[in-house]
């Protein structure tokens, strides 16, 4: 707020405030037992244009008067017979809803010890007695200031709460439900179990399946630089194009060289993304990827074979045009695992500040039990990197589990979900099979 004082002829001053006009139309309850001393603040306050007035001739009067007019400020005066000020002030900080509103105590006798009593209480300023107009006026205006201005923050807040939650909700959206991942891990013979959380509401991590033909699907993941809304609105532009190239679903190379084309266009510099894309086909025990920068992937080969980082490199997504992108080729027969992550996963940093590194995360799959499902290496993995269910994660964080160990009572062509007339189920019912299934 700026202020200025003009002075009039005879010494009286009058301020004139240079600020929102919405102040004036904000509630003040004057509380003073003196009649003379409600007429003369509120004789003042008018003369500032502040007209929406109340007031209260003692402690138990303005209580009822903050329940019913809800005022944005209060003069309270300290000493009233029925309910000290100071009382009156430690009710209303008691209360949450009022926890915010501005309090000025007026008082004749403050002395430095009264007054941090005051503060301690809740008291937002004091205006010593008698009462200086320009003072009262400023200090008035000030925190009128200060409470427009806390609204206007609390609004802005709740639209951007919501509108985040929107967003999460919609980037949610993006990723495979656990029905698909179902249905593809069925036809292909396999299991699936995925972990994925933003670093806040939305991040910049997306990965997807993407069914070629029986026995054959796509899966990626990309990660793009940076957190928060301008990832997540470039994983909304990737899931697009990717989505229009669908007829290159089947050919990694071409649909990598097509989507860094796109982005190289469409990013500013400094925005890229990692991005790492894997057709596994069940029928020719295959894996086909390209790498664009992303985190090498982990495969097992059989039950108890090598764990060992696939070949990877390239150039991330949307640096520059004309990139030449790699094809690789890998066995992935019955029995083996694939190991898809993030570098949020490798990165995290534990209580003591550690990284599991990619060494670490290359041990734990070597050790890991044979036996334990998709979701349970996910939950391993975790674990010795020290990711826990309430850890607060620096890096938006991606993993992707796929094995080839399927029990052979859930072997293809033997009962699951989508032998069974599935779209008659309810949601629970759907769900429970699900869960039933991934246990």
């Amino acid at each position: 707020m700026n202020q200025s004082v003009d002075r009039k002829s005879g010494g009286e001053s009058v301020v004139r405030t240079r600020t929102s006009k919405s102040i004036f139309v904000s509630k003040i309850l004057i509380v003073d037992d003196d009649p003379l001393s409600c007429r003369l603040l509120e004789a003042i306050l008018k003369k500032h244009q502040f007209r929406n007035l109340r007031f209260a001739d003692g402690g138990i009067s303005a209580l009822e008067q903050i329940d019913s007019f809800r005022p944005d400020l209060v003069l309270l005066d300290m000493q009233m017979p029925d309910l000290s000020g100071l009382e009156v002030v430690e009710r209303v900080r008691q209360r949450p809803e009022l926890i915010d509103m501005a309090i000025l105590a007026q008082t004749a006798t403050v002395d430095r010890k009264e007054m941090g009593t005051l503060f301690m209480a809740g008291v937002s300023d004091f205006l010593s007695k008698p009462i200086n107009p320009a003072e009262l006026i400023s200090r008035v205006a000030v925190h009128l200031e200060r409470q427009t201005l806390l609204r206007e923050l609390r609004d802005y807040r709740g639209r951007t709460s919501q509108e985040l939650e929107a967003a999460q909700r919609m980037q949610a959206e993006l990723l495979p439900g656990p029905l698909l991942q179902q249905e593809i891990a069925h036809e292909a013979g396999l299991r699936i179990g995925c972990y994925a959380r933003p670093s806040s509401e939305i991040g910049g991590d997306l990965w997807g399946l993407l069914p070629i033909s029986a026995g054959v699907f796509g899966i990626f993941l990309a990660d793009f630089a940076g957190h928060g809304v301008t990832a997540a609105l470039n994983t909304f532009r990737l899931h697009a194009l990717i989505h229009e190239y669908r007829a290159l679903h089947g050919e990694p190379v071409e649909l990598v060289t097509m989507l860094n084309e796109r982005l190289a266009r469409l990013l500013p510099p400094g925005q890229f993304a990692t991005f790492l894309y894997v057709v596994i086909d069940s029928e020719a025990d295959l894996l086909r990827y390209v790498s664009a920068g992303a985190p090498p992937p982990i495969v097992t080969t059989g039950r108890d074979g090598p764990s060992e980082f696939a070949e990877a490199n390239g150039v991330p997504l949307g640096v520059a045009r004309g990139v030449q992108y790699d094809l690789h080729e890998r066995p992935f027969t019955p029995e083996s695992r694939l190991l898809l992550f993030s570098d949020g996963l490798p990165e995290f940093p534990d209580d003591y500040g550690d990284r599991i590194g990619d060494d670490g995360l290359l041990g734990a799959i070597s050790v890991a039990d044979p036996e334990l499902t998709p979701h349970e290496v996910i939950e391993l993995v975790c674990n010795v990197a020290g990711i826990g269910p309430e850890s607060a994660l620096p890096d938006d964080t991606t993993i992707i589990c796929i094995d080839r160990r399927v029990p052979s009572c859930e072997s293809p062509g033997e009962r699951s979900l989508f032998d069974d007339d599935w779209e008659t189920l309810s949601p629970g019912q759907a769900g429970a099979l699900v869960l039933e299934q991934q246990q």
